[in-house]
């Protein structure tokens, strides 16, 4: 062999051998999620238009906890430091206004309807409180212009008199990595997407390209990845599942084509609009 092609070898191990690295979840002292592992969850809880039930709403999450499934559910935090339960940023899709849940106080949200229905938006603890332990409960930590720190800390003030079972996870690996700080017992997820496309050209290309492959679980020691399950096949993904055997949760399920395959390689489901 060359010397051309040593270096390459050498190149090419070492690049392998960090990248498995740079992918490693939390191998040791990991919390039991047994219980965790036993649910099905309904994205943004049990809802369906057809019956005037949103999203993210509480209605959504009585549903689902009335049939037995875990509940995932989106959390963001208000201008005056209230964790709330919505996905979007922006009122407009849902609730028809030209406003920002981070610009707006909680008080004022409360004069919104969701999707033309009777269901306002919750906070955090009045929807725990609705679910009290009822089924594991997901919360997927939305963080907007870096104020995860506020967003980790107001939400852990809510979780550490919680009973029930739950995780948290967020696609910023800087709150997934303030869990692993400040509350190492909770279970904690990296959720595996591209970031927002901001048109910040080779910067953002190259976070949305750290992110989409996991390169940050060196830093957060994920005990679970969610994907979406298009993503399925995405190698870091791979590698973390064949070299940690890290667990993972997959959304995006339909049907129950998707949620057999699934259920083949031990993911747990995020599903809607359907009957698992």
């Amino acid at each position: 062999m060359g010397k051309t092609l040593k270096r390459l070898f050498t190149a090419a191990v070492g690049t392998a051998a960090a990248w498995a690295l740079a992918v490693k979840p939390r191998t040791s002292g990991k919390p039991d999620m047994t219980e965790f592992q036993k649910y099905d969850f309904a994205h943004r809880g049990y809802w369906n238009l057809r019956k005037k039930i949103p999203e993210n709403s509480l209605k959504a999450f009585e549903e689902a906890a009335s049939r037995g499934y875990g509940i995932e559910m989106d959390v963001r935090l208000t201008r005056d430091g209230v964790p709330v339960v919505i996905r979007d940023s922006r009122l407009l899709r849902l609730c028809g206004a030209e406003i920002c849940v981070e610009d707006s106080t909680r008080e004022e949200l409360r004069n919104y309807f969701l999707s033309k229905t009777e269901e306002r938006i919750p906070d955090l603890r009045e929807a725990l409180e609705l679910v009290d332990g009822q089924v594991p409960v997901l919360l997927d930590l939305k963080s907007e212009e870096e104020n995860y720190g506020m967003l980790c800390s107001r939400v852990s003030r809510i979780l550490d008199g919680y009973d029930g079972v739950f995780a948290v996870q967020s696609a910023d690996p800087m709150a997934v990595r303030w869990f692993r700080s400040r509350r190492p017992e909770y279970i904690r997820g990296q959720v595996m997407e591209y970031g927002e496309r901001c048109g910040c050209g080779a910067a953002c290309t190259l976070r949305d390209f750290i992110r989409h492959n996991l390169l940050t679980n060196f830093l957060t020691a994920p005990d679970f990845v969610t994907c979406n399950v298009e993503d399925r096949t995405n190698i870091s993904l791979r590698l973390c599942r064949f070299l940690y055997r890290v667990q993972t949760m997959e959304w995006g399920i339909h049907d129950m084509e998707g949620y057999e395959l699934v259920k083949t390689d031990e993911s747990l489901v995020i599903f809607e609009d359907m009957e698992p």
